[in-house]
């Protein structure tokens, strides 16, 4: 007697979902470590950061405790090295579980058959769980970067004006002038910081002027910090969705980041170009280039920087390449359809 269809639906499904709920208990109990892992590297940082305070200031006066910091500054730093590293593979494996899960969540969500509408539809709830995630990752990396940038300045500054209390009573004027001058350069530093810093998290530019303008302010400011040459070829385009406008300016930003990361120095060639009926985005550098495919395999898929910028831009309706191999460089190819999505509506 064979089983009626319903019930042979019936029971893959109960196998589906006895097997997601193994892996979301196993979701859960990586994400406790990832947690535990987070809060050790932080707390190894304020270590370190302290030490290194107290080794400079040591050194400085010629102290004998300065050998010991020195010594304890090096076992520390390769502590939060380590760590670090060990974050960084957990990090990257509780994201392809988290993958996994949602695969297997659809999966069972077609074998339930769902109800009407995109709610129930399993593929746009893997897509707004991948946007719910990108924000995640986002929030994460705002927070990386003011620990790294505006909060490190204020504590530093905060050291510098203790020590100046201190010269000051040691009546010793002439190294507390030195030291304001010092603490005056890197406020202005930490606040050059910080205005970029907005500038990136909200582009004024964009709303304002459109996405040509803004690319072409961004770059101008790449290169100034980067200091390496950046051609642009950009035509005249018609203002985009306010969406089409922000995803693409996102990924500019993100190819040139890697370049900087991974093509330090190398030309970089950017075009923003109006094709028939299309919108076509190329970042193009001559750096080192790489083997697509041994980065997908150590990454389980491919980079999240690159998984994040096709994500970005096929929720546009964007279609995103990336061409590299060894010695040839690296080149981001985004292409949108005008129609629809790049009415002129806001003429520039």
């Amino acid at each position: 007697m064979h089983p009626e269809p319903s019930a042979l639906l019936e029971a893959a499904h109960a196998i589906v979902a006895e097997q997601i709920a193994r892996l979301r208990a196993l979701y859960a109990s990586a994400q406790q470590e990832l947690a535990r892992l987070e809060a050790e590297v932080r707390r190894l940082e304020r270590q370190l950061d302290e030490v290194i305070i107290q080794a400079r200031f040591a050194s400085e006066r010629g102290q004998v405790s300065a050998t010991t910091l020195a010594e304890r500054q090096r076992r520390l730093r390769a502590a939060h090295e380590s760590l670090t590293r060990e974050y960084e593979r957990m990090r990257r494996a509780l994201r392809q579980l988290d993958q996994l899960v949602r695969q297997i969540d659809m999966s069972s969500a077609t074998l339930a058959g769902g109800g009407e509408g995109d709610t129930a539809d399993p593929w746009v709830q893997a897509l707004r769980s991948q946007v719910i995630m990108g924000r995640e990752e986002e929030r994460a990396r705002l927070a990386r970067e003011v620990h790294d940038g505006p909060a490190q300045v204020l504590a530093n500054t905060l050291m510098g004006l203790e020590r100046c209390q201190m010269l000051l009573a040691e009546r010793r004027l002439e190294h507390l002038q030195e030291m304001l001058g010092q603490l005056g350069e890197n406020a202005r530093e930490g606040l050059r910081e910080v205005r970029g810093f907005i500038a990136d998290l909200r582009p004024g530019k964009l709303e304002e002027q459109g996405l040509a303008n803004a690319v072409r302010e961004y770059v101008q400011r790449y290169r100034d910090t980067v200091n390496v040459p950046v051609s642009l070829d950009l035509d005249p385009l018609p203002r985009l969705p306010a969406e089409a406008e922000i995803v693409l300016y996102r990924i500019v930003q993100e190819s040139l980041q890697n370049a900087r990361k991974h093509a330090p120095g190398a030309p970089i060639h950017l075009v923003l170009t109006r094709c028939d009926d299309r919108l076509v985005l190329l970042i193009r550098d001559e750096g080192p280039g790489f083997d697509l495919r041994e980065v997908a395999r150590r990454a389980g898929r491919e980079s999240w920087g690159l998984t994040s910028m096709r994500e970005r831009a096929e929720l546009i309706g964007a279609s995103f390449v990336v061409t590299t191999r060894p010695g040839h460089g690296t080149e981001v190819a985004v292409s949108l359809p005008l129609r629809g999505a790049g009415t002129p509506s806001r003429p520039l």
